[in-house]
């Protein structure tokens, strides 16, 4: 997306989540901040990208764009740093490990777990665009959505259960992308006062609280609509909250989400098994948080400067090329 077509509050929003991601990821165990950050640090995901499917137009592009681009940004990414993670992991156990591990990551099942997102973003994006161009009709591309994301609600908690379980996640995600895709006007022309996002957030935590610890990855909901009121309401939360507050460190660290995402697993392995840092708490967790996101955002600038297809990026062409 070029510069001038950016929404800023959307990149602060990704920003915001990669550091619920991250530190989802660091605390492990069940507590109220990690049953608050699962309750919608995916879903948020999901939304943005449907609201910036909505603000370029996608669908008026053509497949030979379209296919190019979605394989650059998500799958080329998916494939670099599933392999980076399967090498390390390879040189750590003395590549004592089963082939089984790459036939799961072509399934969308990879070693470096983070990743599932890429390839299920990928698929659910390529059958919005794809609903988009051929059914065009809004009101049957919402229930085709609603009747996708309602299957794995009502699957009751199946685990990761091999094939069915990356199906299952697409339809959840697919619900999320949607709705995104449908309320980006609104996003974009609504400001919602303090007075409503502040006893919203209270219901949002009480709610959350009550749900208990969920997500989309591992297909445990609990209550559906307690699920899906929280992945909505905490997602639209954070994004209209830095629609009111501008935040460039967020703006910033959302533009480089993909680098992070890829590789925090193994530096907060690092951190923990090599460094003895203990991360339990919240004093070691923040400095976890800090020291990860500050190592890959720089990795992030190196890999768009020298290696750009690691990333989804295209190598920069110079005015002085151009001009030859």
């Amino acid at each position: 997306m070029s510069r001038d077509n950016r929404l800023p509050y959307l990149d602060a929003a990704k920003g915001a989540g990669i550091l619920l991601v991250v530190l989802g990821h660091i605390w492990e165990a069940e507590s109220p901040a990690t049953v608050l950050i699962y309750s919608f640090h995916v879903p948020l995901f999901f939304l943005i990208s449907g609201i910036l499917m909505a603000h370029t137009q996608i669908e008026k592009r053509s497949w030979k764009e379209i296919l190019p681009a979605k394989t650059r940004g998500l799958v080329v990414p998916y494939l670099f740093f599933e392999s980076a993670f399967v090498f390390i992991f390879g040189i750590r156990n003395h590549f004592d490990f089963g082939s089984e591990h790459v036939y799961d990551g072509l399934l969308l099942q990879p070693l470096n777990v983070p990743l599932w997102f890429l390839g299920i973003m990928f698929a659910a994006e390529l059958f919005l665009i794809f609903l988009l161009k051929t059914v065009k009709n809004r009101w049957v591309i919402a229930a085709v959505s609603l009747i996708l994301y309602v299957i794995p609600l009502a699957a009751g908690n199946p685990g990761k259960c091999g094939g069915m379980g990356v199906l299952l996640r697409w339809c959840s995600s697919v619900g999320f992308l949607v709705l995104g895709y449908y309320i980006s006007g609104f996003v974009k022309k609504t400001d919602v006062p303090f007075y409503i996002l502040v006893p919203a957030a209270l219901a949002d935590v009480v709610l959350a609280l009550v749900n208990g610890k969920t997500g989309i990855y591992k297909l445990t909901f609990h209550n559906p609509v307690l699920f899906t009121i929280c992945g909505v309401l905490g997602s639209c939360l954070v994004i209209f909250l830095l629609k009111k507050i501008r935040m460039r460190s967020m703006e910033f660290l959302g533009r480089h989400t993909l680098t992070i995402l890829g590789l925090h697993i193994i530096v907060l392995r690092v951190l923990q098994e090599i460094l003895g840092l203990h991360t339990d708490g919240y004093a070691g967790g923040i400095a976890a948080l800090a020291i990860i996101c500050g190592i890959l955002t720089l990795a992030d600038c190196f890999l768009e400067r020298f290696l750009p297809f690691a990333v989804g990026k295209q190598r920069k062409i110079s005015r002085k090329a151009v001009d030859r």
